[in-house]
């Protein structure tokens, strides 16, 4: 039997996801828009600034993995960080706007650089902390499972909080951002790391290379719909005041959905599983291409489908990575490498948010007959784009040197 101190650990592991999860949410769904039509800044405009300080905000990761790979995860690293997210969070919502672009850039990027001052050491910990491959599923399982109830806080505070409040919520999140980031400790590095093993041997591993790929295909998937999706119920399917309906349906069923995924992996195996929630997912999602105007109810019910498969496409390629990374620190005579494994990932994960928000707004720029998109245009890159995209990192996946030994997934060299 567990005690209540081991069940614990995940939970102190998992819990800055929650007020991540519930600052990050509005960041990518609701300010791209809100800027570009309430802002006064345009759509090309935004997308422009969006897409170009998340680039550079990009070439921060690779940096942050390797210092702390060096040197560990230490409070002062993620106390530092909380105040950059503290400092332009409170700016960037409260100073009204618009503003010059540089300037909104300039804080874009803070933002940003503070977030992968948290994210690369957070992402990196079960490297550290798991031994067995259950104890990886449990650690991603906690984090992902958490940043789903931080994003159903997210979409319910507009519905319980007057406007007015919204401005002590956020205080109030950033002050348990601060709580859970300090509880999460001090990691030294390991001592016998090897200092030669490099990004260079990352990126020169043919598993590193067949499992980014997909990984940077998938997060474009995910990223395109949440930027166009209130632009999507508003011009296609007429019903802009159910976006919280919703959402809260889609990440609700995310949330349930996340014990089957951990339950599946660990009779079939993490690839596996994923390639079934990919699979299913884009089915379902291909429906709403035949939604319109009152369709809001079967768009929901889309939504639900699609969320039950959100746990797959979370927490099983974080444990994959997580699998990976130690494969590969043992490999290397225990070097040092979560770290930057994971700054690796988190890399092309903004990139390919970065991609999304700058295409998709650009294309509905370029699209735009008296400032709206046609309802065509919008579908195609709400609902098409992600569908195929999908089915893409699905046949992707098929071709990962993966071996199947005792029911464990256990990552191959290849040439």
């Amino acid at each position: 039997m567990r005690s209540p101190f081991q069940y614990w650990r995940f939970i102190r592991y998992a819990l800055p996801g929650l007020p991540l999860a519930a600052l990050g949410l509005p960041f990518y769904i609701y300010a791209p828009l809100w800027l570009a039509e309430q802002g006064g800044y345009g759509y090309t405009l935004v997308g422009a600034v969006f897409f170009i300080a998340r680039f550079s905000d990009v070439v921060s990761d690779l940096p942050v993995g390797a210092w702390v790979d060096r040197r560990g995860s230490h409070r002062l690293l993620w106390l530092g960080s909380w105040v950059l997210i503290a400092a332009s969070a409170l700016a960037l919502a409260l100073i009204p706007h618009p503003w010059p672009p540089l300037m909104l850039g300039l804080f874009l990027v803070l933002l940003m650089l503070g977030w992968t001052g948290l994210t690369v050491p957070w992402l990196a910990l079960p490297v550290n902390l798991s031994e067995h491959n259950i104890d990886r599923l449990r650690y991603n399982s906690s984090r992902e499972g958490i940043l789903l109830f931080g994003t159903l806080l997210a979409m319910l505070a507009p519905v319980l909080l007057a406007p007015s409040a919204l401005p002590s919520a956020l205080a109030i999140l950033l002050g348990v951002l601060l709580l859970a980031v300090y509880l999460q400790g001090s990691q030294n590095p390991l001592e016998e790391s090897n200092p030669t093993l490099s990004f260079k041997v990352l990126l020169g591993d043919s598993r590193v290379r067949s499992l980014a790929l997909p990984w940077f295909v998938n997060m474009l998937a995910n990223a395109i719909p949440g930027t166009v999706l209130l632009l999507f119920m508003r011009e296609v399917l007429g019903a802009e005041d159910m976006v919280p309906l919703a959402l809260l349906s889609y990440f609700l069923a995310g949330l349930i959905g996340v014990p089957f995924w951990y339950f599946l992996a660990r009779k079939i195996g993490d690839l596996t599983s994923w390639r079934i929630g990919l699979c299913s997912s884009a089915v379902l999602f291909s429906f709403a291409a035949f939604l319109g105007e009152g369709d809001v109810y079967w768009f929901i019910a889309i939504s639900v489908g699609t969320g039950l498969a959100l746990g797959a496409d979370q927490a099983l390629p974080s444990a994959m990575q997580t699998g990976l990374a130690q494969a590969l620190s043992k490999e290397h005579g225990g070097a040092a490498i979560g770290a930057r494994m994971f700054a690796l990932w988190s890399m092309l994960s903004k990139a390919a948010m970065g991609l999304a928000v700058g295409v998709s707004y650009l294309w509905l720029g370029s699209q735009a007959e008296l400032l709206v998109p046609p309802v065509w245009a919008i579908t195609a890159v709400y609902v098409v784009a992600p569908v195929v995209l999908k089915l893409v990192v699905y046949f992707m996946l098929g071709r990962l040197p993966v071996a199947w030994v005792g029911g464990r997934q256990v990552y191959e060299q290849g040439n």
